[in-house]
């Protein structure tokens, strides 16, 4: 698939391809009930940039942690990381689908994938990346989800663009319902998402004169207008869960 050069601009230089952070991340791995001593197999599922793959393997030091993407441009920037953070012998980046994950079957004790399974769908990720796990492994996924009744404005937003979109009560039923253990949920905070769309905001007035652009920074700065207008409506959720 070939993405254009303005895609790329667009989130050039950016810690996350979404609001989030290291801390945030870290509140939701210290909700599993495991030791970050042991020498575990963990997958980092759509890992853009690669943030969130290094942490992993900063935090599980003994552990393989293996990520992966669907463009080699990020693949190459974690590759990059992998160097530069020496952990070549125990990080591995490949180009990859979240549709068709090529690993066996109950390959890893931890799946994590940040922001990336609106891509798939929520139930649908959950359901065909179980048999990747190992009995008793966790998963940890955030997605878009309602913090209370939303605006009509943000339900029109998001309904254009994922469906799945639903309230934390109703994901954790979901998450039961597809036979996990729901363990806890972490909410990204509002100060992530204005941090997040200050740096997209610089990287898109780069693009100001890119005719071929406009649609593309048309919808982002849709996108960033509506959650400034209804910032307490929604917000991405880490959910963590353990197959069982």
């Amino acid at each position: 698939m070939e993405i254009p050069l303005y895609f790329y601009t667009a989130y050039r230089d950016l810690d996350r391809l979404s609001p989030g952070s290291d801390k945030t991340a870290l509140e939701s791995l210290d909700k599993l009930d495991i030791n970050n001593d042991d020498e575990l197999n963990i997958l980092d599922i759509a890992c853009g940039v690669g943030s969130s793959t290094i942490l992993l393997a900063n935090y599980f030091k003994n552990s393989t942690v293996e990520g992966f993407d669907l463009f080699k441009h990020y693949k190459k920037i974690l590759d990059e990381k992998i160097s530069q953070n020496d952990l070549v012998d125990r990080v591995f980046a490949y180009q990859m689908d979240m549709r068709d994950p090529d690993f066996a079957n109950e390959e890893f004790d931890i799946l994590f994938c940040e922001a990336g399974i609106e891509i798939i769908g929520f139930k649908k990720g959950l359901s065909e990346w179980k048999r990747l796990l190992k009995p008793e492994g966790y998963m940890i996924v955030s997605d878009v989800s309602w913090l209370k009744k939303p605006s009509k404005e943000s339900r029109d937003f998001w309904d254009n663009i994922y469906e799945e979109v639903d309230t934390i009560e109703n994901k954790i039923k979901q998450i039961q319902d597809l036979g996990y253990e729901f363990i806890d949920y972490v909410v990204v905070p509002k100060s992530e998402w204005e941090e997040y769309h200050l740096n997209l905001e610089k990287n898109l007035n780069l693009l100001n004169n890119d005719k071929s652009a406009q649609d593309f920074v048309g919808q982002l700065k849709k996108e960033i207008k509506t959650y400034r207008q209804n910032s307490k409506d929604y917000s991405y959720v880490f959910y963590i869960m353990k197959k069982v």
